[in-house]
């Protein structure tokens, strides 16, 4: 066979021998090759169905704090149609933006959106999802540079398919997959076009560099690490014979545009922070030693346990990792050259960046496909050998298949359940503030999610920035004209006299109407009675009165009042009659007399009680009695009770009703109608409908001392 080095003039093309020495291993046969296809377009499937786990979840599971960052600013973009370089991030006051990465993401999400019908939350998930796939392309070229056969690369993308990291953040709200996509189109285009000198490939390595470093820098900077030492290599081969020249050119070519590019944005972006008083934390200065890391951070004993911890729970199936290594070292050097370039990569990203890589496991997202590929190509390295063929396949079934029993027993447990969308609070804030509102909150640093999923702007005050009365007033200035809708404060509040002060001048109470859990909440004075009316109206679990709030006295009298909205003080009144009403109306209110073991429900006129039956035949039972007052004879005719009428009517479309039973209930000229009278009514419904259970004043229409109640009341 002809060697590696004739091989790449016969090509035009003076290639390293690092990553691209080509194999000897026979091609694959025909059956091996329709066998890792078919494996390739089973484990395709089985990504494509565990990605769609949780689809229609509006949670965001998964570094949730980190996705709502991502998301709030798609949701802005999209509710303000606003489609600016300063894109919003609404979360640290005026002007409402914070640019971290560049927004392609984000457009795109909103785009999709809008083209597609699918929600803010779906259109993210698509999003990534879909740069995820196109992925695959670029790895299967990427093999080919390293002389994998095609029929064994698609056993390759069947390890990076299976990989329980990348099934629950392919289908994440990040633009992780977005940089990755970006970052691996950059590294095949760039070594193409250089090597065949292709300007279309040119053309790719600039659009894809200057959309990896824009999208998210520190993912380009990982795979410019293999990009470098190819070129490197490359010149260095070169450096003899003068091609280095116009090898250099095209190299230049193709990374100008990208350096200048993500140069300008981190430019934009700190001038942009640098407008919000709020935001100077967050500037690439200030960044600087948490994104790259310090001497200190990089060989901390305490950060390497941390990201040993996220290799070995979170990104695949920790036996197949240790079993690949052990496996590679019995192949005695089998493709070691891009085994090792890979593992060292994916080392170097945890080395490079080890503050990022030690508290974010989604940072994974960039590295781990090079863990995988060097999986995957022990893999073909095991394929190439002379090992018995029944070795192979378990060697590759036992890597696929515990890949997936991982995901299964990690990752979709959380998957498939369905949280809440944000939290009890979250929920009621949405119902209480107003959409042109916006918050202030504390103790929650800059974590977006209650904003997020409470769908409102918000002023959060990072640690400590609570008591610096300077910034905060700096913050509020900025805030004149807006209209404040609440304030959080977690943990005890009392002590933040300035803070209270400032939002009590801007409308709120000096003292929180409601609290959740440890954040008590401060709401508009103004609104104070529509807020406890809406409490009463619609109770938000969880979410309570705070402490010395008591909700005034509700008169449940002169009105229509529906049962299940009440409070459960008032809606026990109705505990005694089954089924409970659907609402009721009252002249003077309900009311409930149990003394004695005894059920006396008063039904003073006027009252009407009204159910929801079904069709069919039904029959109420109850006993009614009139108090031995209410017959007593007196000399004054307007004193005395002319008796109550009891009516059951069926109720029907524009007010019209069809009596079922009526009787006057008269004691004091009816001797026969004075104590308990047992009361039985058979009715037939049809169709299902409502019932009303009417006591109205008799004959003469007068309600004096007509004191009626009523027992246990049962409707079959």
């Amino acid at each position: 066979p002809t060697g590696h080095k004739d091989i790449g003039k016969r090509a035009g093309m003076s290639l390293p021998r690092l990553m691209t020495e080509p194999s000897l291993a026979p091609a694959p046969t025909r059956s091996e090759s329709r066998f890792t296809l078919a494996l390739f377009i089973a484990c395709l499937a089985f990504h494509f169905w565990a990605v769609g786990v949780g689809w229609d979840h509006k949670d965001l599971p998964g570094v949730e704090f980190r996705q709502a960052q991502t998301a709030i600013s798609a949701y802005f973009i999209k509710l303000e149609n606003n489609f600016s370089l300063a894109y919003p991030t609404p979360v640290l006051g005026k002007p409402w933006s914070i640019p971290m990465e560049f927004p392609l993401y984000q457009w795109t999400v909103v785009v999709v959106g809008k083209l597609t019908g699918l929600g803010v939350t779906k259109s993210g998930r698509a999003v990534s999802i879909a740069c995820f796939y196109l992925c695959l392309p670029a790895l299967f070229l990427l093999l080919a540079r390293w002389r994998v056969a095609p029929g064994r690369r698609w056993l390759v993308l069947a390890v990076v398919l299976t990989c329980p990291l990348y099934i629950f953040y392919a289908r994440a709200f990040l633009m992780e997959t977005m940089a990755l996509m970006f970052a691996l189109w950059f590294w095949v285009a760039f070594e193409r076009a250089v090597a065949g000198r292709s300007h279309g490939w040119l053309a790719l390595a600039i659009v894809a560099g200057t959309g990896a470093g824009l999208v998210k820098v520190t993912t380009l900077m990982l795979y410019a690490l293999p990009v470098a030492i190819w070129a490197a290599c490359r010149l260095w081969t070169a450096r003899g014979d003068g091609r280095w020249r116009a090898e250099l050119g095209w190299m230049v070519g193709a990374v100008l545009v990208p350096v200048l590019a993500t140069w300008w944005w981190l430019r934009f972006a700190d001038a942009t922070k640098a407008l919000n008083p709020m935001a100077d934390f967050l500037n690439s200065e200030s960044l600087r030693g948490f994104t790259l890391g310090t001497n200190e951070t990089r060989f901390s004993l305490k950060m390497w346990a941390m990201k040993a911890q996220i290799v070995s729970e979170r990104l695949t199936w920790l036996p197949a990792i240790t079993a690949s290594a052990l496996l590679a070292i019995l192949l005695r050097g089998a493709r070691w050259r891009e085994i090792l370039a890979c593992t060292t990569l994916f080392a170097g990203a945890l080395l490079l960046f080890p503050v990022l890589y030690a508290l974010h496991d989604y940072y994974y997202v960039a590295n781990t496909m090079l863990l995988l590929l060097a999986m995957g190509l022990v893999l073909v390295a095991f394929v190439e050998s002379v090992s018995p063929r029944w070795m192979v396949s378990l060697a590759i079934a036992a890597v696929i298949s515990g890949q997936i029993y991982e995901y299964l027993g990690y990752y979709y447990v959380g998957q498939r359940v369905q949280a809440l969308e944000g939290n009890r609070l979250t929920q009621a804030l949405r119902a209480i503030t107003r959409p042109d509102e916006y918050l202030i909150i504390t103790g929650q640093d800059w974590n977006s999610m209650i904003p997020y999923y409470a769908q409102r702007r918000a002023l959060m005050l990072i640690n400590g920035e609570e008591s610096n009365l300077v910034r905060l007033d700096q913050a509020l200035g900025q805030l004149q004209g807006e209209k404040l809708g609440a304030l959080l404060v977690t943990g005890p509040w009392a002590q933040l006299n300035g803070l209270v002060q400032r939002i009590a001048a801007l409308g709120l109470e000096p003292k929180p109407l409601l609290a959740w859990r440890d954040i008590s909440v401060f709401l508009p004075l103004a609104r104070r009675a529509e807020t406890l009316r809406l409490m009463e109206e619609q109770p938000f679990f969880e979410v309570n009165l705070a402490p010395g709030v008591e909700l005034p006295p509700l008169r449940l009298a002169g009105a229509w009042f529906e049962v299940a909205k009440l409070r459960p003080a008032y809606r026990r009144l109705f505990h005694a009659i089954r089924p409970t009403p659907v609402r009721f109306w009252s002249s003077f209110g309900p009311g409930l007399d149990e003394r004695g073991g005894k059920i006396a429900f008063g039904g003073h006129p006027v009252t009407r009680l009204v159910f929801q039956l079904p069709a069919g035949r039904h029959v109420l039972r109850t006993t009614v009695e009139m108090a031995v007052a209410t017959y007593v004879e007196t000399n004054d005719f307007n004193q005395q009770t002319d008796g109550v009428e009891i009516t059951l009517a069926a109720l029907g479309p524009a007010g019209a009703r069809r009596v079922l039973y009526t009787r006057l209930l008269d004691p004091l000229g009816k001797h026969a109608d004075r104590g308990p009278q047992p009361l039985e009514i058979k009715f037939n419904l049809e169709p299902a409908g409502e019932v009303e259970l009417f006591f109205g004043p008799g004959p003469n229409g007068r309600d004096t001392r007509d004191w009626i109640t009523m027992g246990e009341i049962v409707i079959e």
